[in-house]
């Protein structure tokens, strides 16, 4: 990797060499269960219906991406840190949620309502109590690049430059729905979602990240779809 880097900044002037830094990590979303078995069964649903939910992404602490670092709009330290940039038009797909039979409106968490560090689901919920959300939605990216030839994740990209390699982006978009006054954990979701391109397709770090939420906004539209499916069966479970 330090070669690479070397070489490219080397050849900057003359080739156009530049890299792209794949985005960081997910959140850990151990960190918003019931620490062990005896506790988790202890937590009981408030049933809320009709529900206010409020949405937040969640991610590893100091995470970044290269949209990000020009735009700005991730908080927090600790166990994760909260984006509140919505990059990936997630609006548009909230809102299906909105509409969905005993939901009561769709709300979003800002950094007033946060303290600075984030442990674990209290500090979530006590913002969304805030908002009168009876309900928590929040969910996390784990977007990696793989060099499809040699089957390895890449933590550099090398843009712009021949012979052509094969690279595969891989999002996992995973969530929670967590009942705002118990923490008591209504149903989780997982989807993932798979794009290949070449490396010398992307002439700059801004086509490459295109990318990045390419990927990650199919994936979290899956995400919605998987919500809006189950829906029914929450509802039939715990509206009673």
């Amino acid at each position: 990797m330090k070669t690479t880097l070397l070489l490219c900044s080397l050849l900057l002037l003359v080739s156009g060499c530049s890299t792209y830094i794949p985005p960081g990590e997910k959140a850990d979303l151990q960190a918003f269960a019931p620490p062990d078995i005896q506790e988790g069964f202890k937590v009981k649903p408030s049933k809320p219906f009709p529900a206010s939910i409020a949405v937040v992404r969640v991610q590893a602490p100091d995470y970044r991406n290269y949209n990000l670092q020009q735009r700005g709009g991730t908080y927090g330290s600790g166990r994760y840190s909260v984006v509140l940039a919505k990059e990936l038009n997630e609006d548009v797909q909230l809102e299906r949620v909105g509409k969905l039979d005993q939901v009561a409106g769709i709300v979003s968490i800002n950094r007033m309502l946060l303290p600075d560090h984030l442990e674990g689901d209290r500090e979530i919920r006590v913002a969304a109590s805030r908002l009168q959300a009876d309900m928590v939605l929040l969910y996390t990216f784990d977007t990696s690049f793989f060099d499809t030839d040699m089957a390895k994740p890449l933590t550099v990209i090398t843009l712009g430059l021949s012979p052509t390699r094969k690279i595969s982006a891989a999002t996992t978009c995973s969530a929670l729905l967590i009942d705002t006054r118990t923490g008591y954990v209504y149903s989780a979701y997982e989807v993932t979602e798979k794009a290949d391109t070449f490396a010398t397709s992307w002439g700059s770090r801004d086509s490459a990240d295109e990318t990045r939420r390419g990927n990650e906004q199919k994936a979290f539209e899956k995400l919605i779809d998987e919500f809006v499916n189950t829906w029914p069966k929450v509802l039939k479970r715990h509206s009673s």
